[in-house]
């Protein structure tokens, strides 16, 4: 058995826009316009179907993630929310992506909540804020 992390987002087409640049990988999205959705009733359809992702994945730093747009689009509260993945500081290919990552972010707009540097428990512990408040936690271990 496995968890993988499913986010909702108020505009989850933008925020696909955005991980994309950051390094998101394999995107696959199914959107209220797609035909599966066709004999819903009309009730139960999202507003503005074309913009609308009911389920997207997309893979960053080879770990599945699902998003999804909130019914109505209405605005999620992500504080305190974060994601978190450890590295191993025996691979120098996963601490340069880390390294890659963090400087990316760093252009893309993202605030270093803590700047990847060591921890009492690691040589290298960072963390950001993305622009839809989410947390990327990262965590080096021998």
């Amino acid at each position: 058995m496995k968890a993988i992390p499913y986010f909702n987002f108020a505009n989850t087409l933008e925020v696909l826009e955005f991980y994309q640049k950051l390094g998101a990988t394999d995107i696959q999205m199914v959107l209220g316009s797609d035909e599966m959705f066709i004999e819903m009733p009309e009730s139960q359809r999202p507003k503005n179907p074309e913009k609308f992702v009911m389920n997207a994945e997309f893979k960053m730093f080879g770990n599945k993630i699902f998003v999804s747009d909130t019914w109505d689009q209405h605005k999620a509260d992500h504080t305190d929310s974060n994601i978190s993945f450890v590295f191993d500081l025996n691979d120098s290919k996963e601490v340069q992506a880390v390294k890659d990552f963090f400087t990316k972010a760093t252009e893309l707009g993202c605030t270093i909540e803590m700047p990847l540097e060591e921890a009492e428990w690691t040589e290298m512990f960072g963390m950001i804020k993305d622009p839809f408040g989410l947390s990327w936690m990262f965590s080096g271990e021998n």
